[in-house]
């Protein structure tokens, strides 16, 4: 009975800090998915529809902003600019957020993998990118938050939501607020 209770205990506890670990390791294959350049093994731990959706709005919700700003709540025109370039905005949106569109948008990189191979093949060391310093913690029991070393919450953060007891996806880019404000 002893014997079945610690067996018990040990493997509940080995469940539970598996499933803590857990976006620490989904971050970690993001992290070498993109240091490969694997478009592919990105693309298994990126919630598209998720990612797409919230780039969208928290782009539209920008620009609403800054077209009330210029133009004011009572133009007509600025509506109708407003639903032209919201179209726009989507079709973009669709298109950047793909698996080769993500790895371009996170390195700040061309697409192509020869585009940074050539240039770091001619570059001096003071050129060469420096390390990414972040830190990541839960932000709930479903919710994990990566973000600048200096944990500003106006630099922008990656949103890692719960898919599963183990599973983990990227399914939100908090844009930082000095480019949101644009």
């Amino acid at each position: 009975m002893k014997k079945i209770t610690i067996a018990a205990t040990a493997a509940v506890i080995a469940v539970a800090v598996t499933a803590y670990a857990s976006p620490y390791y989904a971050l970690h294959q993001i992290k070498i998915a993109l240091a490969e350049r694997n478009a592919e093994a990105l693309a298994a731990h990126v919630d598209f529809p998720a990612l797409r959706a919230s780039v969208k709005t928290q782009l539209e919700t920008s620009m609403a902003r800054s077209i009330e700003a210029t133009a004011g709540s009572g133009n007509p025109l600025a509506a109708l600019g407003q639903s032209i370039a919201s179209a726009m905005l989507g079709k973009m949106v669709d298109t950047m957020v793909s698996p080769a569109g993500v790895v371009a948008l996170v390195n700040k990189s061309a697409v192509g993998p020869q585009a940074d191979a050539d240039a770091s093949a001619d570059a001096p060391a003071e050129g060469a990118r420096k390390k990414a310093d972040y830190s990541a913690s839960y932000a709930g029991l479903n919710t994990f938050v990566v973000r600048a070393k200096d944990g500003n919450a106006q630099e922008g953060a990656l949103v890692l939501l719960r898919h599963g007891v183990w599973g983990w996806k990227l399914s939100s880019i908090e844009i930082a607020s000095a480019m949101a404000a644009r």
